[in-house]
């Protein structure tokens, strides 16, 4: 899917080229997972602390 839009996430793209020349592709999901899950955590606690609920 990647391929298909890279030149819309061009960084993206290189990026995962050059960790698929080194097979860590699984690790470099993984990593991109976890940083997307603590940016909405860090999102929902910041609304929840300006929206008292």
């Amino acid at each position: 899917m990647l391929k298909e839009r890279a030149g819309e996430y061009p960084a993206l793209a290189a990026a995962m080229a050059s960790v698929a020349e080194i097979g860590g592709q699984d690790q470099a999901l993984e990593f991109g997972l976890e940083r997307i899950l603590d940016g909405l955590g860090l999102l929902i606690e910041e609304r929840r602390g300006k929206g008292g609920g």
